[in-house]
């Protein structure tokens, strides 16, 4: 072999060697297209391109901005396969139109959509907008139902087209606008305007905020597709929220200059409690949610009552589709059962003459047995009445040796329940003698809304039973209170939380429910709260007593029964004289 073609060969193998270890890896390329401008609203999908999730989900993602809002992007992601959106909850609309897209996740549980206005005073309200210009931007529904619900109807105030320019508002062209609770409150602020904001969500409007959502013909072709790209979505939105400060200069860097990273990472912090990613599972959504919305736009008249949202959601764990499977099971099933009917009747005829013998001679061995078990039934029922007569008086002899037995455990039986007085009523003629003066005496010291608050935390003690919470029932409802009542709880010194947060279980505030805000709200909540443990131990102590008293009942009515028989009283000397 010629050098050259020895070289050459070489080459060759080596080049195939090395070409046989590059992975050979294609991509599906995806657009996702957002409803606005670049900025941390999107940060979930800027995290899941920059962390590779999208790359180790097989996945070539490309994600455009958008300049012109929500104008042309439902159709746009939904004339072809690979293409994403972000929207509002305008997709609602979209769908019932006919364009056939579906939501996959939602990403704001709450809508940012808020009304603001001028803060005037402390007391003010939606009906100082009376009459007022206010500037709304289009298909703002929430904000529509929002002033519905609280009696202001668009002839109630002036409606002006939004100029997206929130300085009209502090230039007094306006009184009120609508905008988003995540940015635009930045930029007003730092004009220093003092700003009052009105959340829909006070009067239960509560919409969703931004959702993903795709094509139906994606869903149908491409459901693994789906799939992987919703969950590399939701674990970008989870790093996001969890680097606040990375992905803001991820933002800054790669997709957005313009917006200064102090406002990117304030509109991240105002996002936090309208995604909740702590309390609540990133991309979840609930259908009665969304008929909520429904009916929002139902009173518009933009759609129809009772809207069936079949198609409009979608399921990331659908459940296995065994319906083939059922029918041919149920065809093979219906076959087995005819052959098997068959064959029955085909061993129903072959054995029914062998049947009819059988029967006549088990007739004749039941004729003779019957008779053989008459005579055995005469001797069993001489027998019977034996064993009856003494029976009887084995009873009243044991009857007898019980009274002694019986006397010393009704001792104990009705030590329990005076035991249980006699404590609970030394409770009572404690609280008497002691602990009521001083309450009455702290109850009239009280301002008129502290008594009220004392008062209607008293009314819950007709619903208190005696009974105690073990340490983990108790740990259990401290948790539940804590959580329940966060808001309340934080204006109380921390020092104090706990204490008071035992004084709530031990007074059984937790009864009320809402009103028990009321109560946390006040300074005077320690010293109610103690006051009413007092009050609550004497409820306590009432019942104690009533539930002894009844067993006490109880156990003489026992005893009582015992010792009369069905035909009147039974005295020792009637026992006796009966042995």
């Amino acid at each position: 072999m010629l050098p050259d073609q020895k070289q050459y060969r070489n080459f060759l193998f080596t080049f195939l060697f090395l070409i046989s270890f590059q992975p050979i890896v294609s991509k599906d390329h995806i657009d996702l297209h957002l409803k606005w401008y670049h900025q941390f609203q999107f940060a979930g999908y800027y995290a899941a391109l920059a962390k590779g999730y999208y790359h180790d989900a097989g996945l070539d993602v490309s994600i455009h901005e958008s300049k012109n809002g929500l104008e042309g992007l439902h159709k746009l992601v939904s004339e072809k396969e690979a293409r994403y959106g972000v929207g509002t909850n305008e997709v609602l609309l979209q769908w019932h139109s006919g364009t056939p897209i579906v939501v996959i996740a939602v990403i704001f549980q709450h809508s940012p959509t808020v009304l603001f206005t001028k803060k005037t005073h402390s007391e003010q309200s939606l009906q100082n907008l009376v009459g007022k210009k206010i500037m709304l931007s289009p298909h703002v529904y929430e904000i529509l139902a929002y002033l519905k619900k609280e009696k202001l109807d668009p002839t109630n105030f002036i409606a002006l087209d939004h100029s997206f320019r929130f300085l009209d508002l502090v230039e007094g062209k306006v009184d009120a606008l609508d905008g988003y609770s995540t940015t635009q409150i930045y930029e007003i602020q730092k004009t220093g305007f003092p700003l009052m904001v009105f959340s829909p969500r006070t009067s239960g409007i509560d919409f969703y905020g931004d959702n993903l959502f795709t094509s139906q013909i994606e869903i149908q072709n491409h459901p693994k597709r789906v799939k992987l790209f919703r969950e590399a979505s939701l674990r970008g939105w989870e790093y996001a929220m969890e680097n606040q400060e990375e992905i803001v200069e991820l933002i800054s860097k790669q997709y957005s200059n313009q917006i200064s990273r102090e406002q990117l990472l304030f509109e991240a912090k105002q996002m936090e409690p309208l995604i909740q990613p702590s309390l609540v599972e990133l991309g979840y959504m609930y259908e009665g949610r969304w008929k909520h919305i429904s009916e929002v736009y139902a009173d518009f008249g933009m759609l129809p009552k009772n809207l069936d949202l079949n198609g409009f959601l979608y399921n990331p764990n659908p459940k296995t589709d065994y319906s083939l499977l059922v029918s041919i099971f149920i065809s093979v099933f219906g076959l087995l059962l005819v052959i098997w009917v068959f064959q029955r009747y085909r061993w129903n005829k072959r054995y029914s003459e062998n049947l009819k013998i059988e029967v006549l001679e088990r007739t004749e061995e039941i004729r003779l047995s019957n008779e053989t078990l008459n005579k055995m039934n005469q001797l069993l029922e001489y027998k019977l009445n034996e064993l009856t007569d003494a029976q009887e008086k084995i009873l009243i002899s044991e009857k007898l040796a019980t009274i002694g037995n019986l006397t010393a455990g009704m001792a104990h039986e009705l030590d329990t329940p005076l035991t249980a007085i006699i404590s609970s009523n030394a409770t009572i003629e404690e609280f008497l003698k002691i602990n009521f003066q001083k309450i009455v005496n702290k109850v009239f010291a009280f301002s008129e809304e502290d008594r009220e608050r004392f008062q209607t935390l008293q009314k819950v003690y007709t619903q208190i039973k005696n009974e105690y919470l073990n340490e983990n029932q108790e740990n259990d409802l401290k948790k539940e209170i804590q959580v329940k009542y966060a808001k309340s709880l934080q204006s109380i010194d921390p020092n104090e939380t706990e204490e008071i947060v035992s004084l709530i279980i031990d007074s059984f505030a937790y009864l009320l429910g809402e009103n028990l805000n009321s109560i946390l709200g006040t300074k005077k909540q320690k010293e109610i709260l103690s006051l009413s443990v007092n009050v609550a131990n004497f409820f306590r102590s009432s019942y104690a007593i009533s539930i002894a008293s009844e067993r006490f009942t109880n156990v003489v009515k026992s005893l009582k029964k015992y010792l009369i028989s069905d035909d009147g009283p039974m005295d020792q000397s009637d026992l006796l004289g009966r042995r």
